[in-house]
């Protein structure tokens, strides 16, 4: 008898603790899911808002690159006329494309004088001033108020006109900062991010898409994000803010226009949303899903590779075109050698893409580029072909001659034009006497030299045929 009660003694007592054990094994390996997902969580929130950063960066550089293109060629085509505040000039704005995001599209003349596109023009303004605006030449402004006076203030992009080397006037666009944040908020957490753009020299928030009652980087609750973001420096960090309030990480990078520091801005509840239900799915299921633990962070760890490997994905292909895009361009062109031997740079931009968009929508704009881009790919193949702006494509080519490069892209403005679309292309191939970026900017001059020439020539019939 005694020996029966010893041994359910040690029975109950190995029993115990072998559950002692299970337990104690499955809370650490709990904590450890926990930890490792609350990490992943971390890291991948790391790579979704620096890859957003960037590609939010690009695009509203490449918006802002092609007004201004817009506006250059614009400005050229005005400064044939004496009377800016003649009909037609006033014709010649309103066929500029006005967009979701800009206001309207005005000449500012030294008498302080905004003529509209919709007429109504404002003599005597108090808003701009011609001298103030005109120093700097091209350049695109802080928030500003209306020429009305009405809320929400704009940011304008100024282009001199000019007439025998003198300014003659200002042409400038308006763009609504609210409608910007709004139409290119970050496609991340169920688009709950948001993005800001922070003027370095003054500290003033220019496009704010998180908390309007910050208006200065100085009212951030970090003092350390806005010195950072003071000091055009590129970073990640966490906002800790008080209790009443969530905490929030920010992704922030200099860009190339004026001053400017973009930031992208997600609340940690939003970022730990479905780590969130993980830990509470494990805390009530602990004792079933014990077995299944190890298999549940493996599909943590699978899925949070298939995430990057698609971050990855999207940061560097066109989803348009499906041609690499500006972000693996300038990673290729970081990789390139000035002792790099035959090798040869085709530069073209896609003709009319506004007047398109204009009058007959977007989807044909964009069936324009597909095509395009379809073309480009069988001409030269679509490993060396980027789409690096909205209608521009850079095209590189090793071991052809300029003569064998011609003769291909003769075959491609045929087979675009087939199609009534227009492109203008520039080439030039590297030789010992400039380096790959004089290689590049060469064949971009040539390609706006003939898209200059284009416009000049058959480019106001396009736009009149169009507009038709």
């Amino acid at each position: 008898m005694k020996k029966v009660k010893t041994g359910n003694s040690l029975f109950r007592n190995k029993n115990l603790f072998s559950t002692f054990a299970l337990i104690m094994y499955i809370v650490l390996l709990t904590s450890v899911v926990v930890y490792r997902v609350d990490h992943l969580t971390r890291e991948q929130c790391y790579q979704l808002l620096s890859s957003s950063t960037n590609e939010a960066c690009i695009r509203l550089e490449n918006n802002f690159k092609s007004d201004r293109s817009s506006l250059r060629m614009l400005a050229r085509v005005i400064a044939n006329e004496s009377d800016l505040t003649s009909d037609e000039v006033n014709h010649f704005l309103t066929a500029y494309d006005i967009s979701s995001i800009t206001s309207d599209v005005a000449i500012l003349t030294p008498e302080n004088t905004v003529v509209r596109m919709r007429g109504g023009n404002v003599e005597n303004n108090t808003v701009i001033d011609f001298d103030t605006e005109s120093a700097p030449g091209e350049h695109i402004s802080g928030l500003q108020p209306r020429i009305n006076g009405a809320d929400p203030p704009v940011i304008r992009s100024f282009v001199p006109i000019k007439n025998s080397g003198k300014i003659t006037g200002l042409l400038f666009l308006e763009m609504n900062p609210g409608a910007i944040a709004s139409a290119w908020a970050p496609e991340i957490y169920g688009r709950k991010a948001s993005f800001c753009v922070a003027d370095r020299a003054t500290g003033n928030m220019i496009i704010n898409g998180w908390n309007t009652s910050i208006t200065n980087v100085s009212q951030l609750p970090a003092p350390e994000l806005a010195e950072n973001i003071m000091g055009g420096r590129t970073g990640f960090v966490q906002i800790d803010a008080d209790e009443k309030d969530d905490d929030y990480f920010v992704s922030y990078m200099p860009m190339e226009i004026e001053d400017w520091e973009i930031m992208v801005i997600v609340a940690k509840s939003e970022v730990f949303s479905s780590a969130n239900d993980i830990e509470s799915f494990l805390q009530i299921f602990i004792i079933a899903v014990a077995v299944s633990l190890a298999c549940y962070l493996g599909w943590v760890v699978y899925t949070n590779r298939l995430a990057i490997a698609a971050t990855e994905k999207q940061a560097n292909i066109d989803v348009l075109t499906g041609l690499q895009n500006r972000n693996r361009y300038e990673s290729f062109c970081r990789t390139l050698d000035d002792r790099i031997g035959d090798f040869a740079c085709i530069y073209i931009d896609a003709n009319g893409l506004h007047e398109i968009n204009n009058s007959k929508g977007h989807l044909a704009g964009d069936q324009m580029l597909r095509f395009i881009a379809d073309t480009l790919k069988i001409a030269f193949g679509e490993d060396m072909v980027y789409r690096v702006g909205g209608d521009e494509f850079v095209v590189f080519q090793r071991g052809k001659s300029e003569e064998e490069l011609s003769e291909a892209l003769k075959k491609v403005h045929s087979e675009v034009e087939k199609n009534d679309y227009h492109i203008a292309s520039g080439i030039c191939v590297h030789n010992d006497e400039h380096s790959i970026n004089d290689m590049i900017k060469t064949a971009e001059g040539r390609m706006y030299e003939e898209k200059k020439r284009y416009y000049e020539s058959r480019g106001q019939q396009v736009r009149n045929a169009l507009s038709d």
